[in-house]
């Protein structure tokens, strides 16, 4: 439960208080920083709704998991003014809702984090559908960190960030990879089997 919260409730906090800040700062872009603060605090009571309820996040209730990914994608692009864009290789099909919510939520947090840490002008998501795996890679242009050093970097310090990605990985006999260095953006690289059951 306290995985879900921080995936949808905190994370969508953390959204609208980023655009609340904004609108004070940049009083010319103050209605759509609001605009985009209530959107997601829509979606953030959506999603508080349906994790007390314990069923499964809205948008893959409503589509495949390629598309739930790539809405999630173009709604952090919109909010936040960074292009993220979403490609799937290999051929998608349904999986376990364990492991698609896993892959949702993996995504989620990846551009969580980037728009928390990484000051990145682009972002790259790639779901890749193969035989025995299926894969989801999230790689920022941004300014990266030392991973060795990440407590110290805002990564995972007090949060649940990137260790609540682990665990929820390992949950689904997954493997998580995480590949920065300063100056050279971040790759966070999710494996998990597609037989999982």
């Amino acid at each position: 439960m306290a995985r879900e919260i921080h995936d949808t409730l905190a994370q969508g906090l953390a959204g609208i208080l980023t655009q609340l800040q904004a609108a004070q700062q940049s009083p010319p872009q103050r209605d759509r920083h609001v605009s985009n603060a209530v959107s997601l605090a829509r979606e953030s009571l959506v999603e508080a709704r349906r994790t007390v309820d314990a069923v499964e996040p809205s948008l893959l209730a409503e589509a495949r998991l390629p598309e739930a990914i790539g809405e999630v994608a173009r709604r952090w692009s919109s909010v936040y003014g960074v292009t993220a864009v979403l490609t799937t290789t290999g051929d998608a099909r349904p999986m376990h809702a364990e492991v698609e919510v896993t892959l949702l939520r993996v995504a989620q947090e990846a551009l969580a984090n980037v728009a928390k840490h990484a000051s990145a002008g682009r972002v790259g998501l790639t779901l890749s559908y193969m035989e025995d795996l299926v894969t989801l890679d999230v790689r920022d242009d941004g300014v990266g960190f030392d991973p060795s050093r990440r407590r110290t970097a805002g990564f995972g310090s007090g949060g649940f960030g990137l260790v609540g990605m682990r665990q929820r990985v390992q949950r689904v006999a997954g493997r998580l990879a995480i590949e920065s260095e300063p100056g050279a953006g971040t790759a966070i690289s999710v494996a998990v089997p597609a037989s999982f059951s």
